[in-house]
């Protein structure tokens, strides 16, 4: 406390009389207080940084565990965004059109040859949208199940699913 009150001279925020009176106070509280007192209210305050310090440990924990977490998150997504365009079936084109049911109600369909057709009736093949061009896409079982999970809304036919 009299580093503070030092400092506040210097600087000539309090006076000479204003110093005196505040180190009386602080002996008369100290003399009130006593040994015990004194060790108790130094014991309260340790507590209390004690109780802040964990605090701020722990928040600080758990702000990096939810930053990991999205991190990770994002990393998966990723990965799953890459393997959809790599396991898409492209160039499936045939006779039959195949409708399915939009997320917006509508039924579009997809021209595709009888053998993909009837993969995809029996659920070996499964319809699904990139998530970031809304393209439909003919994706293995495997793969439109693992895009259920992480976002339900992008598989938009899956048999038996």
């Amino acid at each position: 406390m009299g580093d503070l009150r030092d400092a506040f001279k210097k600087a000539g925020l309090i006076d000479d009389k204003t110093d005196r009176r505040l180190k009386h106070e602080e002996r008369v509280q100290r003399k009130e207080l006593g040994h015990e007192g004194l060790e108790e209210q130094k014991r309260r305050a340790d507590a209390e940084r004690q109780s802040r310090d964990e605090q701020k440990k722990q928040d600080i924990k758990a702000a990096q565990q939810k930053l990991d977490q999205e991190r990770v998150r994002s990393e998966r997504w990723k990965k799953l965004v890459a393997d959809l365009e790599r396991e898409a079936l492209r160039g499936i084109s045939g006779p039959r059109r195949f409708h399915y049911h939009d997320a917006e109600d509508y039924l579009p369909y997809l021209q595709v040859d009888d053998d993909t057709g009837r993969k995809l009736e029996a659920g070996e093949l499964a319809i699904a949208k990139h998530p970031e061009t809304k393209e439909a896409l003919i994706v293995p079982r495997a793969m439109a199940l693992e895009l259920a999970k992480a976002e339900p809304g992008l598989v938009v036919h899956l048999a038996g699913g």
